[in-house]
């Protein structure tokens, strides 16, 4: 009896024992199994990457191939008569003002508001025919050109409203809302006034000897930024001085070379105030002054620049590639220094507009649409020749004489 017991016992040890072999020869097939699939998988994906980037290489420095992607696979062409329109009386006297997601009209005292669909959103009352503007963010103030009417606006209402003595000849605004202005056609050459988001009058002033050019207010609202230039010497000379908005005695004056006419001036981020001259494109901070940008280089005949972008400058010039040919070279560079970025297209650009990360190239009937890292973003082509464009948020406006078509960008 206990020689049978033991027998089972030892049948039974023996059975597990072989199930334990059949068990771990199942795990090792499965891990097998499993390792194979990892090799597969990695292999697969080392595939794409490397494929991508070859493709990526071809694009960059294949015209023909890039103009292939963009067309068929990246859907980057856009054609006339295929997109949303915004309709225009062209026998009446109409502005085009893009203004944060909008594309607005300014016809008979009245700015009307579209989307990007070409839909009718908002209407405001305002008596301006002849406008100057400025956009940054939310705000917009317009004013009555070498008048003296003036509104800022938030959205689709009138934040404020006014008249100021003398003939408004520039106006900005700041992403707070503040105003600054340059005023003509009293007893001196200029007078530079600022206003807080409310309206109330910050500071005023006055210069009796030179002609302002440019205003803005810094994102901090503390300083009133102006440029200057003096034409009664032999030759020009373009000054900028900062002031406090809670003075009027300029914090420090910096005056640019004998010959630099001062154009532009636009605060960046940590109040940096960036410069365009008619030779170069500077960045100052404090009293401190770096040039970022030249526009009168030896062999490059710059046609067109701008530092309107955000936080970036550019400049465009021509190329010839044979009789009668030539490319433009559009060179973006980010007021740090940091970055740049190159992009050319096979044709001479008749005009060029700028606004956030976007920079188009109006070719005559076509126009490109780019980015500030040197990529196209859309193509528009017409079957007539364009008269002009807006860029606003997201959105693009191809004006004609009867109609404007908008671009989803």
């Amino acid at each position: 009896m206990e020689n049978e017991e033991i027998l089972k016992v030892n049948i039974f040890v023996t059975s597990l024992k072989g199930t334990k072999v059949k068990m771990g020869k199942v795990v090792n097939m499965q891990n097998k199994k499993l390792n194979h699939r990892k090799v597969i998988i990695t292999s697969i994906i080392t595939v794409l990457v490397l494929a991508c980037i070859i493709i990526a290489v071809i694009y960059n420095s294949n015209k023909g191939f890039r103009d292939f992607m963009d067309k068929y696979i990246f859907l980057k062409n856009v054609s006339e008569e295929n997109l949303p329109i915004i309709e225009l009386d062209y026998s009446s006297n109409k502005n085009v003002i893009p203004y944060g997601k909008y594309i607005c009209i300014l016809a008979d005292n009245t700015l009307t508001q579209y989307n990007s669909l070409g839909k009718q959103e908002k209407q405001v009352k305002i008596e301006i025919t002849n406008p100057i503007y400025d956009i940054n963010g939310k705000y917009l103030v317009i004013g009555e050109k070498n008048n003296q009417k003036i509104y800022l606006l938030n959205g689709d209402h009138i934040v404020w409203e006014g008249s100021i003595e003398g003939n408004l000849s520039k106006i900005s605004v700041n992403k707070n809302g503040y105003v600054s202005a340059i005023v003509t056609g009293t007893t001196y050459k200029s007078v530079i006034v600022a206003f807080d988001e409310k309206g109330n009058e910050l500071l005023k002033s006055y210069s009796s000897k030179t002609i302002a050019v440019d205003s803005c207010i810094s994102p901090d609202n503390n300083n009133l930024a102006y440029a200057e230039v003096s034409t009664s010497g032999t030759t020009i000379q373009s000054k900028i001085k900062v002031i406090s908005t809670a003075e009027t005695e300029p914090k420090f004056t910096y005056t640019a070379n004998q010959g630099s006419l001062i154009m532009k001036l636009k605060y960046i981020d940590k109040n940096q105030l960036l410069c365009m001259y008619d030779d170069s494109i500077h960045v100052m901070k404090d009293d401190q002054d770096t040039e970022i940008m030249k526009l009168n280089e030896n062999g490059k005949q710059i046609n067109f620049a701008d530092i309107n972008l955000d936080n970036f400058a550019f400049r465009s010039y021509e190329q010839s590639t044979g009789l009668f040919k030539a490319d433009t070279i559009v060179e973006m560079k980010s007021t740090s220094g940091q970055k740049e970025s190159i992009y050319r297209t096979e044709d001479v650009a008749k005009t060029m507009k700028s606004y956030g990360n976007v920079i188009a190239l109006n070719l005559g009937a076509e126009v490109e649409f780019i980015n500030t890292s040197g990529w196209l973003i859309k193509r528009y082509i017409s079957s007539q020749v364009i008269m002009d464009i807006v860029i606003c948020d997201g959105t693009a406006g191809i004006i004609y004489r009867d109609k404007i078509e908008l671009i989803t960008l």
